[in-house]
C-alpha cells in the first residue's frame, strides 16, 4: 500500500475522522454484561439446588475466550489504528497498521474457537432437558459435531490463508494469500445455518409436552430468549456483505469488530439466559409472597373489625404449571421425565406435590387458615 498523500475527498468525516470509541464501548460493555450473566447462572445453580453440570463448566472458557476477543478488540483501537482512516494511520502511523493487522489475525482465530464452546453449552442443557427421545439426542450430537468441525476449519483457514502466516500482518515479504474477502464473508454462513437450527431445535419437543398453550408459549420463549443470538448473527453477516473490509481497513473495522464482539457475547448472554429460570421464578414467587401477606394481613383486620364468629377456613387450589399459586419453585430441569418431586411452601408447615402426569405437571397446595377474633391473630396451619 502506497503511503503517497492520498485523495481524501471521498473519506468519511475527513481524513481526521475518528470512530475508534464505538468499538471500546462494546468491548466494555460485553465484559460487564457476560461477567454479569456468568455470575447469574452460578448463583441460579445454587437457587435451583442443582449440581453444576458439564454445560455450565464450558461456560468459563467461553467466557475467558470472550474476554479476550474484547481486550483484543480495544487493543486494536489503542495500537491498532482502528477508528481511523487507513489514509490517515499509514500517513501518520504507520507502525499501528502491522498492528492492526495482527489483531485481526487473533481475532479470527478466537472467533473460531468461542463459537464451538458457547453453543456446545447450549446444545448439553438441551440434551439435559429432552433426553429421553432418541432421535433428539442423535440430531443434537451431530450438531456438536458439525460445529467442532466448523470451528476447527475455521482456524486452521484463519492460519493458512496467508503463506508464509507472518505475511498476513508483514507486506515485506514474499508471501501469497487465499482471497480473504470471500473468505470473511462467506465464514459466517455455516455459523448462521447452525444458529437456525439451534433455534427451532427444542421447539418441537416443547410443543409435546401435554401442559397448557400457556405454558407451551412460556416455555417456547425462553428458548426462543435464548437464541436471539442468532439476530446478531444475521446482522454481522449482513455487514460483511454490504462493506468492503478490505477497502480502507482500519475505518471499516470499526463496525466489523463491534458487530463480531457483539456476536460472540450475545450468544454467550443467550447460553445462560435459560439457566436463569429458577433464579427468575424465585424472584418472582418471593414478590408474589410478600404481596400475598400483606393482603391476607389486610383481610384479617377487616375480618376481626367486622365481629366475625372464630371459624376455620380451608382452601385448595390445583393447576398445572411451573409455578404454583404461593411460594413455590419447581426448576426448569428434566422437563419430560421428571417423576414426583415435594416442595415446601416457605411459612406454612403445608406441602406442594409437583407430580409429572403423562409429561404434565400438577401442582396442589393445601393451606389451612384460622381467624381468631379473640386473640386478635390470623394464622396459616
Amino acid at each position: 500500500m502506497s503511503t503517497d498523500d492520498p485523495d481524501v475527498s471521498q473519506l468519511e468525516g475527513g481524513l481526521f475522522a475518528y470512530g475508534g470509541q464505538s468499538v471500546i464501548i462494546w468491548a466494555s460493555l460485553f465484559i460487564i454484561l457476560c461477567t454479569l450473566f456468568v455470575t447469574l447462572r452460578f448463583v441460579s445453580l445454587r437457587v435451583g439446588r442443582r449440581p453444576i453440570g458439564l454445560e455450565d463448566w464450558l461456560i468459563l472458557p467461553a467466557w475467558i475466550v470472550e474476554l479476550g476477543l474484547c481486550a483484543n478488540g480495544i487493543s486494536s483501537v489503542i495500537y491498532g489504528g482502528v477508528g481511523r482512516h487507513e489514509a490517515y494511520v499509514l500517513k501518520y502511523e504507520p507502525h499501528a497498521f502491522e498492528t492492526w493487522a495482527q489483531t485481526l489475525f487473533v481475532t479470527e482465530l478466537l472467533y473460531g474457537l468461542v463459537f464451538p464452546i458457547e453453543k456446545t453449552t447450549i446444545l448439553l442443557l438441551y440434551l439435559r432437558l429432552f433426553r429421553i427421545h432418541r432421535w433428539f439426542r442423535i440430531t443434537t450430537y451431530l450438531l456438536i459435531t458439525y460445529i467442532w468441525l466448523w470451528g476447527i476449519s475455521e482456524v486452521i483457514v484463519a492460519i493458512s490463508q496467508c503463506i508464509p502466516i507472518a505475511y498476513q500482518w508483514d507486506k515485506s515479504l514474499n508471501g501469497h494469500c487465499i482471497d480473504q474477502l470471500a473468505y470473511y464473508r462467506w465464514v459466517s454462513v455455516p455459523n448462521v445455518i447452525h444458529d437456525v437450527i439451534m433455534l427451532i431445535l427444542p421447539l418441537p419437543m416443547v410443543w409435546s409436552l401435554q401442559i397448557d398453550l400457556r405454558q407451551k408459549l412460556a416455555l417456547s420463549g425462553v428458548f426462543l430468549i435464548g437464541s436471539i443470538g442468532c439476530i446478531a448473527s444475521f446482522v454481522r453477516l449482513s455487514i460483511f456483505f454490504k462493506l468492503n473490509a478490505l477497502s480502507d481497513n482500519t475505518w471499516a473495522s470499526i463496525q466489523l469488530q463491534s458487530w463480531t464482539l457483539a456476536e460472540t457475547g450475545v450468544i454467550l448472554i443467550s447460553a445462560c439466559l435459560p439457566a436463569l429460570w429458577p433464579l427468575v421464578l424465585r424472584i418472582i414467587t418471593r414478590s408474589n409472597t410478600l404481596r400475598s401477606t400483606f393482603s391476607k394481613g389486610l383481610s384479617a383486620r377487616e375480618g376481626l373489625d367486622s365481629n366475625q364468629s372464630r371459624g376455620n377456613e380451608t382452601w385448595r387450589s390445583s393447576r398445572p404449571g411451573f409455578m404454583g399459586n404461593t411460594n413455590e419453585f419447581i426448576p426448569l430441569e428434566d422437563v419430560e421425565d421428571r417423576a414426583a418431586t415435594t416442595f415446601k411452601v416457605e411459612g406454612s408447615p403445608s406441602q406442594t406435590q409437583a407430580t409429572n402426569h403423562k409429561k404434565g405437571i400438577n401442582v396442589t397446595t393445601e393451606i389451612s387458615w384460622t381467624v381468631g377474633q379473640d386473640d386478635g391473630a390470623a394464622k396459616l396451619n
